[in-house]
């Protein structure tokens, strides 16, 4: 059951994106401190899946990844005074992401240095004058996560 769900997370996030950022983190470790911000920018209205990928080695302890994903949606309006306003809305959203199965093989698509991992987080709805900042850190208990290259965000037009 758990190796089908992986495989349905990591369908649902492989084309048409229309945001695709890869950040590297330290070598040494991914540090719970170390927060990975992603400023999109503007996007036309409409909605979104919001995935989060990473690259890993087989250095990586642990059976799952836990991720803290907090996506700010900024607004751009005029009040009726007609000034320029800006209001914004926040999205946390928590998730634990299968990195190996039951038999100890990991999850991801294979590489030649690592294995490519995608999971979708859940929807964005984007208004005409909307920008988005996403900001990516670990969630789990240990404070440096080796076995980690690289961390991304990936944004995909939903139609």
């Amino acid at each position: 059951m758990a190796l089908m769900l992986a495989g349905f997370m990591l369908v649902g996030c492989n084309i048409g994106y229309v945001y695709d950022r890869y950040r590297s983190v330290d070598v040494k470790g991914w540090n719970r401190a170390d927060t990975l911000d992603f400023n999109v920018g503007r996007l036309p209205a409409g909605e979104y899946d919001l995935c989060v990928g990473f690259r890993a080695t087989s250095d990586y302890p642990y059976k799952e990844l836990g991720f803290d994903v907090d996506c700010t949606v900024y607004t751009k309006h005029k009040t009726a005074a007609g000034k320029d306003s800006l209001s914004f809305r926040e999205i946390h959203k928590r998730e634990k992401c299968p990195v190996y199965d039951d038999a100890g093989r990991m999850v991801g698509r294979s590489g030649v240095s690592c294995d490519d991992f995608s999971y979708r987080f859940g929807r964005l709805k984007v208004g005409e004058n909307d920008s988005v900042v996403v900001s990516v850190t670990h969630g789990m208990n240990q404070e440096v996560m080796p076995g980690l290259m690289q961390v991304g965000l990936q944004l995909m037009n939903r139609q």
